[in-house]
């Protein structure tokens, strides 16, 4: 399975569901995820950003100090985070700031995050959790491969 799309800061704080089903069981799961770009760049662009946040976020007594302050906020960053279901449940959640993830799920092993357990047959569901988009657009990829056993990676 291969899912990609395109975000904006409209899309902060929402999710993004996606199944797939596993026909038989197998003996691991592979999934790649990335986006991009993780930084905002745009010095100008992420200070009213700033002041924003600090406006709402800041302790009335803190404010006019945070906002002389606001670079030290800098860079602003895109936010992205993965959780898995397999078809008993939830598996797990990878909440990493890198923007290039890769996740394998296994009856021995399983990546941070998430659970071992076996690969099964089913409905499995990838929710992207989309934190924060401060970019003007944001791309990402999601895809999903299962292992074989001599480790040879297959499609869905």
């Amino acid at each position: 399975m291969i899912a990609e799309g395109s975000l904006t800061p409209l899309s902060s704080k929402t999710h993004i569901s996606y199944q797939f089903h596993l026909s038989e069981p197998c003996p691991f799961l592979v999934v790649d995820f990335t986006y991009s770009p993780k930084v905002l760049d745009d010095k100008e662009a992420s200070r009213p950003l700033i002041l924003e946040a600090i406006a709402s976020f800041a302790s009335p007594s803190a404010i006019e100090l945070q906002k002389e302050k606001w670079e030290q906020f800098l860079p602003l960053q895109n936010l992205l985070t993965v959780s898995i279901d397999d078809p008993a449940g939830f598996r797990g959640s990878a909440h990493r700031h890198s923007p290039d993830q890769r996740h394998i799920l296994s009856s021995d092993e399983a990546s941070p995050g998430f659970l071992a357990g076996p690969v099964q047959s089913g409905i499995w569901k990838i929710t992207i959790s989309v934190h924060c988009i401060v970019t003007p657009t944001c791309m990402y990829r999601l895809s999903v491969k299962k292992g074989r056993d001599d480790h040879e990676l297959g499609a869905l």
